[in-house]
């Protein structure tokens, strides 16, 4: 996937999501979130974390302010997925989240819809294996100036 970050961006809102890691481009973090788009629902959708310390080393919490930012390759990136893991629905659209600022967890709570989608997925399928996932997807992540 390639990623291109403007300078400037308007702040599309807070979120509270938990992230699965796919992939890593310098400070920049590609995960899959399952969001709860209708009760009880579990789309799958990519999302990026600037995660400059390198704290999001497995599946966190992640909360933060929200940009959107333009990818390419997200279709193939997410049929990729979709063999190595049980997918059943995804957000399959060049504008890609990306968290700003996040403060990262290890204890998985809340009543957010990006936090209960991922609830949902465990329940039914169990814990993804973040293992099985790597090298699955490249992240390419260029800041235009």
């Amino acid at each position: 996937m390639k990623v291109k970050i403007k300078p400037i961006a308007n702040l599309a809102g807070h979120e509270r999501l938990v992230v699965i890691p796919l992939a890593v481009s310098g400070k920049y973090l590609l995960g899959l979130n399952f969001y709860e788009d209708v009760e009880g629902g579990r789309l799958a959708r990519f999302v990026l974390v600037e995660d400059k310390y390198g704290e999001a080393n497995g599946i966190k919490l992640v909360e933060g302010d929200k940009v959107m930012v333009r990818a390419e390759g997200v279709r193939e990136d997410m049929d990729k997925l979709s063999k190595a893991m049980r997918i059943e629905r995804s957000r399959v659209t060049e504008n890609v989240p990306l968290i700003l600022n996040p403060r990262i967890d290890a204890r998985i709570e809340g009543d957010d819809r990006g936090v209960r989608g991922y609830l949902n997925y465990v329940n039914r399928f169990g814990k993804p294996d973040p293992r099985k996932l790597e090298g699955l997807i490249t992240l390419s992540v260029e800041e235009v100036l």
